[in-house]
């Protein structure tokens, strides 16, 4: 629970202070690895609410892994945050 306020706090401090969201990357790439499928799909949805062009190449790689994920929410959350990247960056 304390994971998820902190991903939404990053969200809406995203749109204020872009630059200074490229600190939480890694953590995402971390917790895209995480053991529990909740953990792994919150760090993919938060990737694709960050709305900061600067970001989207770091977020390609742990993307691709989730979409591979053998838990179905966590594929699915992936997907949709293809489609909210794409919106970001269409390259």
């Amino acid at each position: 629970e304390l994971k998820k306020l902190v991903y939404l706090y990053l969200i809406n401090y995203a749109k204020t202070q872009p630059d200074l969201t490229l600190m939480a990357v890694n953590t995402f790439v971390k917790d895209s690895l995480d053991p529990s499928p909740l953990i792994r799909a919150l760090a993919v949805r938060t990737m694709g609410c960050v709305r900061v062009d600067k970001i989207t190449e770091y977020l390609c790689d742990p993307l691709d892994r989730c979409l591979k994920d053998s838990d179905p929410y966590v594929r699915k959350t992936s997907a949709v945050c293809v489609a909210k990247l794409y919106d970001i960056s269409p390259e």
